[in-house]
């Protein structure tokens, strides 16, 4: 056999085996079990006897830090400190006896609210491993907290509004979430409305609808029912007296960045948006680089991987069925070329569900075509789709303070 006839069949031996290597990878990767997301049952009990309005509060407790304690999405109550970041849920036993059970232990505390012989809460006492401990309710917290209701037509939102105490009236701004099922619980989201409220922006941080105690169903709704949702916030806070109405804007963490523009065409009540890590890209397209980050992650190799992933994103598609039929193929591009007030995007450098690099692209070329559009970028060095500080894994406080001084800044 020739030389050249010995290399040609190593080669055919070498690309068959390539393609059985790559026709199991698409088997195998096909076969991934995703299970469709089914719509929530949520049953939430009456917890009216257990008077959970009088408790919420910020409480200073015997180790100097400051705990907040407000309503849980699900009933009962949450407590919360945010340095470092943790919380956990109150569980009501009875009117001032509180079930304890912190997210990232497996110890449960017993806890009972203290009350003035006049009948107003003033603290709280439990006993965890250091012994004995207790807190005491702020006189004169930083910000109030109310649970209010409000509604985008037949649909019940209800959230989260914290006021500062200070001087108003203030610049406000309504959250809107990132994927999936999402609650204003979330440690991120309150710790940052948390920041805000304290540094003079009013905060409307509602859950999800279909989520908590928010009417409706996110896995049948479009981008454009949430941005709606997120007006009707808008709507609501301009009949908050703390609030000026004429300061008003919104914040969109992940998912909620595609959202941001679609809402601020809607509405020109909207006066500023915050987006924190998200895309300027289409939302499928964002899935897909999503997908390409975890498999180089886990391994496969390179040439491989561009055969793995389309039989994933077909797999996550599928598992997300209407919700993704309605809004997987959404461009933010058209709204943010028509967008006419301020825009403050955060990223982090090394973000792995976002493409940060193509985003900014895209956002620098709408500054270049849409001179309307006052649109500041800052990307944190070394950070992830958390913005953690990638020495403590917190936020980062640098992403809160530049947060708090761009809305004071465009909001004067």
């Amino acid at each position: 056999m020739s030389r050249a006839k010995k290399i040609f069949k190593i080669l055919s031996i070498v690309l068959a085996a390539v393609l059985v290597l790559a026709g199991l990878a698409l088997a195998v990767a096909a076969l991934i079990p995703f299970s469709p997301i089914k719509p929530e049952v949520r049953n939430i009990p009456d917890q009216t006897p257990f008077k959970l309005d009088e408790k919420v509060g910020l409480y200073r407790a015997d180790d100097d830090r400051e705990l907040m304690v407000t309503w849980g999405s699900y009933g009962g109550l949450t407590v919360n400190n945010f340095s470092p970041a943790e919380g956990g849920d109150l569980i009501p036993v009875s009117a001032d006896v509180f079930t304890w059970k912190p997210y990232r232990v497996k110890e449960e505390y017993r806890v009972t609210f203290q009350r003035h012989p006049e009948g107003k809460v003033t603290g709280m006492r439990w006993a965890d491993a250091k012994g004995p401990r207790s807190a005491a309710r702020l006189e004169n917290p930083a910000y109030d907290q109310a649970e209010v209701r409000y509604r985008n037509g037949g649909v019940e939102l209800v959230a989260l509004l914290m006021t500062p105490l200070s001087q108003g009236p203030h610049p406000a701004a309504v959250f809107i979430h990132g994927s999936g099922r999402s609650f204003r619980d979330y440690l991120s989201y309150l710790q940052t409305a948390d920041y805000l409220a304290r540094h003079g922006c009013a905060v409307l941080l509602p859950d999800k609808r279909g989520c908590g105690k928010s009417g409706g169903e996110w896995l049948t709704s479009t981008f454009d029912e949430y941005a709606k949702d997120a007006l009707a916030g808008v709507d609501f806070l301009t009949g908050i007296e703390a609030v000026d109405p004429q300061r008003i804007g919104l914040i969109g963490v992940s998912q909620g960045g595609w959202i941001l523009p679609l809402a601020a065409a809607k509405s020109e009540r909207v006066r500023f948006i915050v987006s924190i890590s998200g895309s300027a890209t289409v939302l499928d397209e964002t899935m897909r680089w999503e997908n390409a980050q975890g498999i180089r992650d886990a391994g496969v190799p390179r040439w491989l991987a561009p055969l793995v992933e389309p039989a994933i994103a077909n797999q996550i598609r599928k598992n997300h069925g209407e919700f993704w039929k309605l809004n997987g193929w959404f461009d933010p591009l058209p709204y943010w070329l028509k967008l006419s007030v301020p825009a403050l995007v955060l990223n982090g450098e090394l973000d792995k569900n976002v493409p940060v690099k193509k985003s900014v692209a895209i956002l620098e070329s709408v500054r270049r075509q849409n001179k309307k559009a006052e649109i500041t970028i800052r990307i944190f060095a070394g950070s992830h789709h958390g913005l953690e500080d990638p020495r403590t894994g917190e936020i980062r406080e640098d992403s809160f303070s530049s947060m708090a001084e761009w809305i004071q800044l465009v909001t004067r």
